[in-house]
């Protein structure tokens, strides 16, 4: 349906070709439907085939005379009625707030469409959410377990592409858990992650005393729920040579850390800072990764205290 009501969207069906014909003309002429079938890309002679015409408004009495010359052997249907003199503004509100309508009622649709898809096709993968996000209301209804007490908080959900190509995630409600285990189900949650994570190292060649920074990303998404992962401290201590790290979380997918004496705190500092993420689940982030827990930092126009 068009979205635009001064402008009617007018559908020509010719046996023999594989999709209709999707034309447009100006709602009020009353030559409309005649500007719509010149502007489709077949040979007039094709009119006489036509086997159904749609046009969002009623044709005019212009417009009929030209269709049954034209198109005789053609169905013709339309969804809106054509109004007396004076009556185009009034009719024009009553179909913006139809087409609103049904605009709603299409996204309602899909959003229960999508969910049962991934649902259905989705992969279990942990998801960080900060005590910060904007959806923070809604972690009540899910099993978690803390990753920064009361800041920082690990939930599971089914993760796959819609149909539309977005990332679509179906949440694990204390519902959908029943009496299994979380624990259980987080650890299948993290096997999977792990599964995907590639770890880049990053350097200055010709500042080799800032040492190393280490990006985490994912075949598919979240990598940044790798900060949960009950061996990452330990993992990244290896790989850095020492245990007191500084993790950046800019995004849902992205995951970066250093040592805290490197040259790459202020580059960490920025990823956050400057993250152009809108905040969702997860709030952009720093945090200090030591032998003793972790410890939110930074977040995205928010600043704590450090405590030793």
């Amino acid at each position: 349906m068009n979205t635009d009501p001064t402008t009617n969207m007018v559908v020509f069906e010719i046996p023999g070709y594989p999709e209709p014909f999707i034309s447009s003309g100006p709602t009020q002429a009353d030559d409309c439907v005649q500007q719509a079938w010149f502007a489709v890309p077949v040979e007039r002679r094709a009119a006489a085939e036509v086997s159904r015409i749609y046009s969002e408004w009623q044709p005019s009495a212009v417009d009929e005379e030209f269709i049954g010359r034209t198109f005789p052997r053609a169905a013709v249907t339309y969804s809106f009625d054509r109004p007396g003199p004076g009556g185009w503004e009034a009719a024009y509100a009553d179909v913006r707030q139809t087409m609103e309508q049904a605009e709603r009622q299409h996204a309602a649709a899909q959003a229960v469409d999508n969910m049962e898809h991934v649902a259905e096709n989705g992969q279990l993968l942990p998801v960080l959410w900060s005590w910060s996000s904007p959806t923070i209301d809604l972690l009540q209804h899910l099993p978690h377990r803390d990753v920064v007490p009361g800041r920082l908080h690990v939930t599971v959900a089914a993760v796959a592409l819609t149909p539309q190509g977005r990332i679509g995630m179906n949440h694990l409600t204390h519902a959908k858990l029943g009496t299994q285990p979380f624990e259980e189900v987080l650890a299948t949650a993290y096997g999977a992650l792990v599964a995907g994570l590639r770890v880049d190292v990053g350097e200055d060649r010709d500042r080799p005393e800032r040492g190393l920074f280490l990006t985490l990303r994912r075949e598919g998404s979240f990598a940044s729920s790798a900060l949960a992962l009950p061996d990452f401290h330990e993992q990244m201590s290896r790989s850095l040579g020492g245990d007191q790290l500084l993790v950046a979380l800019p995004d849902p997918d992205t995951l970066l850390v250093t040592r805290q004496d490197s040259g790459w705190v202020d580059f960490l500092q920025h990823a956050v800072l400057d993250s152009p993420y809108a905040a969702g689940e997860i709030v952009p982030s720093l945090l200090a990764l030591e032998p003793d827990g972790i410890r939110l930092l930074i977040e995205r126009h928010e600043r704590i205290p450090t405590t030793s």
